[in-house]
C-alpha cells in the first residue's frame, strides 16, 4: 500500500494526528491494534474527556524541567485547541477550574466526533485490529509488518 504517512496507533494523538495530517491533503493510513479506533479514549476523564484547561500557566506543570511544555503549549494554544475541535462539530463546556469537556459531558462524543472526520476524508485510511510486528527503514522511507496482511 502506498501512502505518504502511517500513523501507529488509534488513540487519542493517533486520531488528532490523521485528523491534522488528513486535512492537509496527505495520504494517510492510521494502524490500531484493538478491534476499534478511540477505545481508550472513552475512559479518560472518568468517561468525560477533559479536552483542556483554560488556565494553562507553567505553574501547573512539575517535574525537573516544566518548561518543557511551553513550546507545544505556545505552539497549540487553548484557543486554538477549541476552534479545532469546534471545526469538527464538537460543542465545548468549561467548568470552575476552568476544564473543559464536551458539551454532552461524554468522552464518546470526542471519539465520535474524530471518527466522523475521519470517515470523511478520501485521503484517510483506518485499519483496526491490526498487530503491527516490524518496523524497519526502507528505502525512502519505512516498512511497516503486520501480523495479519487482511487489515491492508
Amino acid at each position: 500500500m502506498q501512502t505518504d504517512c502511517v500513523i501507529l496507533g488509534g488513540g487519542a494523538a493517533g486520531l488528532c494526528a490523521a485528523a491534522a495530517l488528513g486535512r492537509s491533503g496527505l495520504r494517510v493510513t492510521l494502524l490500531e491494534k484493538l478491534p476499534r479506533v478511540g477505545k481508550k479514549l472513552l475512559a479518560t476523564g472518568n468517561g468525560r474527556c477533559n479536552l483542556t484547561n483554560r488556565d494553562m500557566a507553567l505553574s501547573h506543570y512539575h517535574g525537573t524541567a516544566p518548561q518543557f511544555c511551553l513550546p507545544a503549549l505556545e505552539a497549540f494554544g487553548v484557543e486554538q485547541t477549541l476552534a479545532w475541535f469546534r471545526s469538527m462539530g464538537l460543542l465545548t463546556v468549561t467548568e470552575p477550574g476552568g476544564r473543559v469537556y464536551p458539551a454532552s459531558d461524554s468522552a464518546n462524543s470526542v471519539a465520535d466526533v474524530l471518527r466522523l472526520t475521519l470517515a470523511g476524508r478520501q485521503n484517510v485510511t483506518l485499519h483496526a485490529g491490526c498487530e503491527i510486528t516490524e518496523l524497519r527503514r526502507a528505502k525512502g522511507g519505512f516498512s511497516v509488518r503486520l501480523g495479519d496482511e487482511s487489515c491492508l
